[in-house]
């Protein structure tokens, strides 16, 4: 286990020279593609499960990985939080999306999904100056437009059409928008115990749901292991995004969301072979070129914070002196 944590470290250390916005960037896009690995695998799964069977699996395997992972010889260390009540909302965040977004896989089709949901970097534009101050450029907001009208081009999306299962990703990238902002904001914690408080959380609220709505079947063993797997890539998913939040501002990498439209186009032109149309590879060209322009955004694009922070979901070491004293609160 400390062999593939230090391993992970020294991948993300080849990173060092870049500045900490290219290194946001590129850490964010990582984690869109271990996201969609996970995402495939769920929409394989709600097909033939009730979906609150695989968020339940998918949290319980979360918390589970976290804190082995990340709570080494001295786990109470990831309960300490000088934020306990933003880890609270944030964690709240991440399971509502991670709920509307699993009942959306499974009543709409994966790209119309990808594409709604990537109203979130529009809304993280939109609440990234008055939540967190962040000075949002015109850069940044040049991606954006490029990046919603490459979505736009892609997807075909008839706005006259009024189809009640569409609120479900749009609820999904509003829940998304407030995550990632209360990530930002959490910048610092640790980031171990900003991914533990929502494994934490998510879980209670996973219960609450598994409790309230029974369901008559259960999964296959086979589909306890896919559950499993789900939860895995979520947590792999889930630290790679607190690092890229810890190096680069929210408003800078709103724009990479979209590449995530890209993605699901692929899985779904290469997996499960569905036709690629022109529209497709011209709405691709222009996500990609928003992704591209604010990468290229030069110094308005730096962090606001100087410091590269560890992403800590496998570091062992025991929190800096002091660290538990900060607020009374026990949180870090």
């Amino acid at each position: 286990m400390q062999a593939a944590q230090g391993g992970l470290r020294r991948r993300l250390s080849l990173l060092d020279g870049l500045s900490p916005s290219r290194q946001g960037a590129l850490i964010y896009i990582a984690s869109g593609l271990v996201f969609l690995c996970g995402d495939s695998v769920v929409k394989t799964l709600v097909g033939g499960l009730p979906v609150v069977d695989v968020v339940f699996g998918r949290h319980v395997t979360f918390l589970l990985a976290i804190t082995l992972v990340a709570g080494g010889r001295h786990p109470r260390r990831l309960f300490v939080s000088r934020h306990p009540w933003i880890q609270v909302l944030r964690g709240l965040a991440m399971f509502a999306a991670t709920a509307t977004f699993f009942v959306s896989l499974s009543v709409l089709p994966m790209a119309e999904v990808s594409a709604l949901g990537s109203t979130t970097p529009l809304i993280v534009l939109a609440l990234a100056g008055p939540t967190l101050g962040e000075k949002i450029t015109r850069v940044a907001v040049a991606g954006g437009v490029i990046g919603f009208v490459g979505v736009l081009v892609l997807v075909g999306i008839d706005p006259t059409r009024l189809d009640p299962a569409m609120a479900m990703p749009l609820l999904s990238a509003l829940s998304l928008a407030v995550f990632g902002l209360l990530t930002r904001y959490l910048r610092d914690d640790p980031a171990q115990v900003t991914v533990f408080w929502s494994g934490v959380v998510g879980m209670i609220a996973a219960v609450i749901l598994f409790a309230a709505v029974p369901t008559t079947t259960s999964p296959e063993p086979w589909q306890w292991a896919a559950i499993g797997l789900v939860g895995l890539t979520s947590v792999t998913g889930h630290s790679l995004l607190v690092a890229a939040y810890h190096r680069a501002r929210a408003s800078d990498m709103a724009p990479l969301g979209y590449l995530s439209v890209v993605w699901s186009f692929l899985v779904g032109t290469i997996v499960f072979g569905e036709a690629l149309a022109m529209r497709s590879v011209i709405g691709a060209a222009a996500i990609a070129a928003g992704g591209v322009i604010t990468l290229r955004s030069g110094p308005a694009g730096e962090a606001s914070t100087p410091a590269l922070v560890d992403y800590g979901v496998t570091d062992g070491e025991p929190l800096p002196d002091g660290a538990a004293d900060n607020d009374g609160s026990g949180e870090d």
